[in-house]
């Protein structure tokens, strides 16, 4: 009886700490700029859709990446739905979703912080720093390396 105690308390602590059993914390965006103030620090923000087949699969990436992870004590994470119909306050600015037809639209928070030229792609990162600055903006999905790089840069 003591070996299956001792057992399963190894496994649960070797569950609690493998990195690839972790769930990656993303900020909430409507509490992204109480946590930036309360605590500044860049904020990393993917903007994406429902049904966006290469926004899941970034997101499944993010997921089984232990070292964005890791990495990501050093920034907050959070995620954009572009289609949410929810007003969000952000740094102090009400941001709305904008109809453009029956069923269909876009959020005003999406297209400020990632339009390029306009236009908005799926996914787009955003990198924001603790004064709400966009500091870049990449349409795409992220490869394990230049991910890698963003997380190197930003745990600096």
């Amino acid at each position: 009886m003591l070996f299956r105690g001792k057992l399963f308390l190894s496994l649960v602590i070797l569950m609690w700490a493998h990195p690839a059993w972790s769930q990656m914390h993303a900020v909430p965006i409507h509490e992204l700029t109480d946590s930036v103030r309360l605590r500044p620090k860049p904020s990393l923000i993917l903007i994406s859709t429902r049904w966006c087949s290469y926004c899941r699969m970034q997101q499944a990436q993010l997921k089984r990446n232990s070292d964005f992870q890791t990495a990501s004590r050093h920034f907050y994470f959070s995620e954009l739905d572009a289609e949410t119909t929810e007003n969000i306050i952000f740094n102090d600015t009400t941001y709305t979703f904008q109809r453009t037809g029956v069923d269909i639209g876009m959020h005003e928070l999406a297209y400020a912080l990632g339009n390029i030229d306009r236009r908005l792609a799926f996914p787009t990162w955003v990198l924001i720093d603790a004064n709400f600055t966009v500091l870049l903006r990449y349409p795409g999905v992220l490869d394990n390396a230049t991910l890698a790089k963003l997380t190197a840069y930003l745990s600096r």
